[in-house]
C-alpha cells in the first residue's frame, strides 16, 4: 500500500468511526506532514483520494472538511 493510500485509509477510518464528523476540518497539510513524516505531496494525494470517494469536501481557500460518515 502506498503512503498516501495508507494515510487516506487512516483518515477514512476516523471519519467512519465518528472521530471526524461532517463539517470537521481535516488536519492541516503541514501538521500531517510533521506528525506522519510524509511529504506535502503525499498528504495532498490522500486528501484528493478521499475527495474522490466523497468522504472529504474541499473548499477553495480553506482546509478540507469531512463530508459524511
Amino acid at each position: 500500500m502506498t503512503r498516501y493510500a495508507a494515510l487516506a485509509a487512516d483518515i477514512e477510518a476516523s471519519i467512519l468511526a465518528g472521530v471526524l464528523r461532517p463539517g470537521d476540518k481535516l488536519p492541516s497539510v503541514r501538521h500531517t506532514c510533521a506528525s506522519r513524516g510524509v511529504s506535502a505531496s503525499t498528504v495532498f494525494q490522500a486528501y484528493y483520494l478521499l475527495e474522490a470517494r466523497g468522504l472529504v469536501q474541499a473548499r477553495r481557500g480553506s482546509a478540507p472538511c469531512a463530508a459524511r460518515a
